[in-house]
């Protein structure tokens, strides 16, 4: 039976001794079974996430309009790298027409031919970074976030193999600038989360800034983060 896992030790030296089959168990508690009805995960590349409530709401970010809902999805990869948890991220393309250059999650929107948000979030994934789907284990569903451009988009959050993520990750230069990851033990660090107040048209629409040294992270994808640190401190 494996132990139980102490997120306290995310940011202590000894945080390499959480295995990927501990963080797998404690984040199935805590996340949300995702909307095409898929239970725990039983493989790598498989569906899964029944934790939490199970309920899923939908939260707005900044200058969410009212444009017509298009689903995406995005994948929040948990990777290790020099034997510490991260999270993996990328900056987006220059050149791209919406949210260039701007810290996000590989994803976008949900195809047609993709079999419901974990099947788009895996094919974007290795479409921008190279990420093998067979190398990810689903773990479950961050809450929904509607985006400025009018997608609603369903976090997905898996789990890399092996103990080097990012081996074989290559950015896509027409989607991405640059991969970079985020130590886990920086998400559970609530000195790391900043919410900036804000009115827009008469209204509320305060957002979400994650402190960080070299990046701006603000927006959707802070929420998301946000989202993730609120489950892991709920979980403790």
């Amino acid at each position: 039976m494996s132990r139980s896992v102490d997120w306290s030790l995310l940011s202590q030296t000894d945080a390499r001794q959480i295995s990927h089959i501990d963080l797998h168990q404690r984040l199935d508690a805590c996340l949300n079974r995702l909307p095409d009805g898929s239970g725990k995960s039983d493989g790598l590349g498989g569906s899964g996430g029944s934790g939490g409530s199970g309920e899923q709401k939908l939260s707005s970010g900044p200058d969410a309009g009212t444009a017509p809902d298009r689903p995406a999805a995005i994948l929040v990869p948990l990777l290790r790298d020099a034997g510490d948890w991260h999270v993996l991220m990328t900056k987006r393309a220059a050149h791209l027409a919406h949210h260039a250059g701007q810290i996000s999650f590989p994803g976008g929107k949900v195809e047609p031919e993709d079999d419901g948000p974990v099947a788009a979030a895996l094919r974007e994934a290795f479409e921008e970074v190279r990420l093998v789907p067979q190398s990810v284990r689903i773990v479950g569903g961050l809450d929904p976030v509607r985006s400025p451009a009018g997608f609603v988009v369903q976090p997905v959050v898996g789990i890399v193999g092996g103990d080097n993520g990012l081996a074989g990750l290559i950015a896509d230069p027409g989607e991405v600038d640059l991969i970079f990851t985020l130590p886990l033990s920086h998400i559970v660090n609530p000195n790391k989360f900043r919410l900036v107040p804000r009115e827009t048209n008469g209204r509320r629409n305060d957002y979400w800034i994650v402190e960080h040294d070299d990046h701006l992270i603000w927006g959707l994808s802070a929420r998301v983060l946000n989202d993730l640190h609120r489950r892991i401190g709920a979980a403790v």
